[in-house]
């Protein structure tokens, strides 16, 4: 998977190590040129040094033909001018960091694939772990109605050998975590032992995710 990340800050070259490592091919973009010089020594990845809202720079990226955009700055303007751009390229999947939670309501108008407020998901994730030890929650999305999750499957998993067909209609299996690598499932795909499934749905329907995998 080709994957540029716009900011490369603690959160942004912690995504770069993590997706370098599972065999991914990333480019970063760093305004700051000293940061840049470093995390180009630092990193197995391109770290390209410039402003991520520049058009130029990203095609210099590859926008128009990545699989991915991850946009992880500090700056919520800057952010949103990032994904107005990427919407243009019509990148497939765009990720973004809000920092302020007033905001979350203008980045899901835009119509990205997620917004992420990491302050408002820090607190949910402290809450879940005293609640609930042993389940993660990856994110809140659509204004904190809903939520990113990972669940194990086990033997007692009621989605143990099942489709992702066969899912409820009101859950989306994004992902699956598979022997070290990350697959994007298919209709068909069946879910196996073992496998780490990262699920979107609802917070009302938080009970029934875990119920789906033997939590409850």
């Amino acid at each position: 998977m080709r994957l540029i990340i716009c900011g490369g800050g603690s959160l942004g070259t912690k995504l770069a190590d993590v997706f370098v490592k599972e065999k991914n091919d990333v480019i970063m973009i760093e305004k700051n040129s000293i940061i840049a010089e470093k995390l180009g020594e630092k990193l197995d990845a391109l770290v390209l040094h410039g402003d991520a809202s520049d058009i130029k720079i990203l095609k210099d990226a590859g926008i128009e033909n990545c699989d991915a955009l991850l946009v992880v700055t500090s700056d919520d303007k800057t952010n949103l001018l990032i994904c107005e751009i990427a919407k243009s390229f019509k990148v497939g999947k765009i990720i973004s960091r809000v920092n302020d939670a007033e905001n979350d309501g203008i980045f899901m108008k835009l119509g990205i694939t997620s917004a992420i407020n990491t302050t408002t998901t820090a607190v949910v994730s402290f809450k879940k772990a005293i609640q609930d030890p042993g389940k993660r929650i990856i994110g809140l999305i659509a204004g904190d109605q809903a939520g990113i999750y990972e669940r194990l499957v086990t033997k007692k998993s009621q989605v143990l050998n099942k489709k992702i067909s066969e899912f409820p209609t009101n859950m989306a299996v994004c992902a699956i975590q598979r022997n070290g690598e990350y697959i994007f499932p298919k209709q068909g795909t069946a879910l196996q032992e073992g496998d780490i499934v990262t699920i979107s749905a609802g917070i009302q329907l938080l009970n029934n995710v875990d119920k789906l995998f033997g939590l409850k």
